[in-house]
């Protein structure tokens, strides 16, 4: 494995408390990064800044955070910059997937998942970038996680699909808009991943749901998978790679076989 050194940055995580964001927030903490950990559920994200810091020695605050609340956000810059200064990555993880048919779903829904995952997104980003600039560290990552879904057409998941398109659109935005501050802004984009929640949904329902057959790498994504191609891009691997997408999906998306 390619030795990946973040030691003396700080990453901030969103969603960090479980799943892929919290296979992130360990992977980047593994390489030396100081986190900053967000999720709304404050005990889960204590508990991963209390692992990272036993198990990697680097230090870290956790900040719970709804991302539908710009006072919160404004707060979270805050204490994130008391802390550590100005996380020279964000990675921009988390997200709502409020699954439902087209015809029934409430708009309370919609407004839910828009709220976070393109306006919390974009107003934390945009918080990011202005403190960024005024500091001038002069290098900086921001990792967005989109979906597969956002390639397909997806019974139930619409607006999770179309949210998910907007942020790969509005991260060629921002890397064109923030690479005269040597930021560099890229997506990962995960198919099918092995968290717990989709684990326990393919033996529940697999079946009815997906056709797991027509991945073509065989089998269900690891979020180390996930947290890998972010590591990539918050490394000075990428240092001239900007507005860019790494699909990591094991070939669903140009095969579009997985969904029923």
């Amino acid at each position: 494995m390619i030795d990946i050194d973040l030691s003396g940055q700080t990453a901030l995580v969103t969603g960090a408390g479980r799943g892929i964001g919290k296979e992130i927030t360990d992977r980047f903490a593994e390489a030396g990064a100081d986190i900053v950990a967000v999720a709304r559920t404050e005990s889960e994200i204590e508990a991963i800044v209390e692992q990272v810091e036993a198990e990697h020695g680097v230090e870290g605050v956790a900040v719970p955070t709804d991302l539908a609340d710009e006072d919160e956000i404004d707060a979270l810059i805050e204490e994130s910059v008391d802390a550590f200064g100005i996380p020279e990555i964000l990675v921009n993880n988390a997200a709502l997937n409020l699954a439902g048919p087209l015809l029934d779903m409430p708009i309370e829904d919609v407004d839910a998942m828009l709220a976070v995952n393109l306006r919390g997104l974009f107003v934390l980003t945009q918080r990011w970038a202005r403190e960024f600039r005024a500091d001038n560290p002069g290098h900086g990552r921001i990792v967005n996680i989109a979906s597969a879904t956002s390639h397909l057409g997806v019974p139930r998941m619409t607006l999770y699909s179309g949210t998910n398109g907007g942020v790969r659109s509005v991260t060629r935005g921002f890397a064109s808009e923030l690479a005269d501050n040597g930021v560099t802004v890229n997506t990962v984009t995960p198919g099918l991943i092995g968290i717990d929640r989709i684990e326990d949904l393919v033996e529940e329902q697999g079946d009815e749901i997906y056709d797991l057959d027509r991945i073509p790498i065989g089998d269900l994504g690891d979020p180390e998978d996930i947290a890998n191609a972010c590591l990539f891009y918050a490394s000075d691997l990428a240092n001239y790679v900007t507005g860019t997408e790494l699909v990591v999906d094991g070939g669903v998306t140009f095969t579009a076989g997985l969904y029923k």
